[in-house]
C-alpha cells in the first residue's frame, strides 16, 4: 500500500480521533493531505469540527460529574482552578472560544469550565463557535504550508513523506513537552 492510498484510506479516521484529544497536528496535516489532493476539503473540515466538539463536550461532563475528585487527585490543577474559575465566571464565552487555541488546555479547560456554573447549553453553544473557528484556521494553515511548499520547492510528492513526518515529530515533541510541563 502506498502513501496516498494509506491517508486515504485511514485519513479521516485519524482527524476525528486527533481532534478528539488534541488536534492541531493532525488537522495541520489534513489540510496538507487537502492540499495534495488526498482528502476532501469539506469532509476533512466537518470531521474536525465534529471531533472538537464531541472531545471537549465529554471533557465538560467529566468535569461537571468528576470536576473535584479530579482535583484532589491532580493537585497540580487545583493550584490553577480557582483563577481559571474567575476567569470563566466573568468572561465564559470568550473562554470557552479561546481554550480552543490554547495549546495543553484542550482537556483540563473544558473539565474548568465543566465545574462552573456555565449551562451545558451556553458551553454547547459557545465551544461549537470555537471548534469551527480553530478546525477553518488549522485546515487552512496546513493547505497553505502545501501551497507554500509547492512554491518553494515545486513537486512536494517527492518530499511529502518527509514533511509530514517532520509536522508529527514537532507535534509529538511539543505534546511530550507539554505533557512533561504538566508533571512537573
Amino acid at each position: 500500500m502506498d502513501f496516498a492510498a494509506l491517508i486515504q484510506q485511514y485519513g479521516y479516521f485519524a482527524v476525528f480521533l486527533g481532534t478528539l484529544l488534541e488536534g492541531e497536528t493532525i488537522l495541520l496535516l489534513a489540510g496538507l493531505s487537502v492540499h495534495q489532493g488526498y482528502l476532501n476539503p469539506l469532509v476533512v473540515w466537518l470531521t474536525g469540527i465534529a471531533g472538537a466538539i464531541l472531545g471537549d463536550q465529554l471533557f465538560y461532563y467529566l468535569g461537571r460529574k468528576h470536576g473535584n475528585s479530579l482535583l484532589r487527585r491532580f493537585p497540580a490543577w487545583a493550584a490553577r482552578a480557582s483563577k481559571a474559575e474567575q476567569l470563566i465566571a466573568r468572561y465564559h464565552a470568550p473562554v470557552i472560544v479561546v481554550l480552543r487555541f490554547a495549546y495543553g488546555l484542550r482537556m483540563i479547560g473544558p473539565m474548568m469550565v465543566g465545574m462552573s456554573a456555565v449551562t451545558p447549553h451556553q458551553f454547547t453553544v459557545w465551544n461549537t463557535l470555537g471548534a469551527v473557528l480553530w478546525a477553518t484556521l488549522i485546515v487552512a494553515a496546513g493547505y497553505l504550508l502545501g501551497d507554500t511548499l509547492h512554491w518553494l520547492v515545486g513537486d512536494i510528492h517527492q518530499i511529502e513523506i518527509a514533511v509530514l513526518s517532520s509536522i508529527a515529530a514537532v507535534g509529538a515533541l511539543a505534546w511530550l513537552i507539554g505533557r512533561w510541563r504538566a508533571r512537573r
